[in-house]
């Protein structure tokens, strides 16, 4: 009886979960808009077919959106891993003075909303930019580019301290087995403890993408240039402009919006769960 309620609790949540999604797609599929507001009648496509989708494609950059999309989320996942692993480790295992302190620190800025860092962000890479300009003769960074958009955000508390549990979980036999192979402590880092904690890499990378994905405020701000947009800014941009007078058409550039995201997390599915379960630990 009891596995029996697990069961109905975990359908009832998978149900109000994926409500949203299932609903977008009918809609999407639906070449007749009229029946998309009754409910349960829009769960169920009318006159099915790929014509909005086709719509979506043919008039609206969604290949291009999706390009510079996949580029900075790219950029958004090394920056954050590297960086993240990085800090993790000294934290988790080396003995140094304010170790505590720095980490609470790193802790302290998840209290804090990410709207308060838009200002400073914005003054700092406007000032990037044109010193890079007078340096190099070229913008590095700065406003308008894609490392002005994904550069502000790698080096976060969460996956800092996703790798510092992460690292913490690792026996310290392994770790003594290879100093008295004469290992370093960057060899110790790449060689040891990296491969081992995968699972917690590859976590974090799922939870990076997700939010670089769907970043849309900080990228709006920075990108003017609209063949730069991503998909989270242009798509909406076009989809409440011009196109917004057709629901259909605004459900499929969602539902395409979001099956890159789906694939990816069905692809690295068993590392998410068992990265999450070390963190945990």
């Amino acid at each position: 009886m009891e596995l029996t309620g697990q069961y109905a609790g975990l359908i009832a949540f998978a149900i109000f979960t994926t409500f949203p999604f299932l609903w977008a797609l009918s809609v999407a599929l639906s070449e007749d808009p009229s029946n998309i507001w009754l409910f349960p009648r829009s769960f169920l496509p009318t006159d099915p077919g790929w014509a909005w989708f086709v719509r979506v494609f043919n008039e609206i950059q969604f290949m291009t959106y999706l390009k510079n999309s996949a580029w900075i989320s790219l950029c958004t996942i090394v920056g954050t891993v590297l960086v993240s692993v990085l800090a993790g480790y000294p934290l988790a295992r080396l003995r140094f003075p304010g170790r505590g302190l720095i980490f609470i620190a790193i802790i302290g800025t998840m209290m804090l909303p990410s709207e308060v860092a838009i200002i400073p962000n914005f003054v700092t890479l406007k000032h990037l930019g044109d010193w890079s300009t007078a340096l190099l003769g070229f913008k590095l960074t700065g406003l308008n580019t894609y490392s002005g958009v994904f550069l502000p955000t790698v080096a976060g508390a969460f996956g800092i301290f996703l790798m510092k549990q992460a690292f913490e979980q690792i026996p310290q036999d392994l770790i003594d087995a290879a100093r008295v192979d004469g290992a370093k402590e960057l060899q110790i880092l790449w060689r040891v403890m990296v491969p081992v904690s995968a699972p917690s890499i590859a976590a974090l990378a799922i939870f990076t993408l997700v939010n670089a994905w769907n970043e849309f405020i900080w990228t709006g701000i920075v990108i003017q240039d609209k063949a730069m947009l991503p998909l989270s800014v242009g798509m909406f941009n076009d989809l409440t402009g011009p196109f917004a007078v057709s629901t259909s058409m605004v459900m499929a550039g969602i539902v395409l919006s979001v099956v890159p995201v789906l694939i990816f997390f069905a692809l690295t599915q068993r590392y998410f769960i068992s990265g999450l379960d070390g963190a945990v630990k």
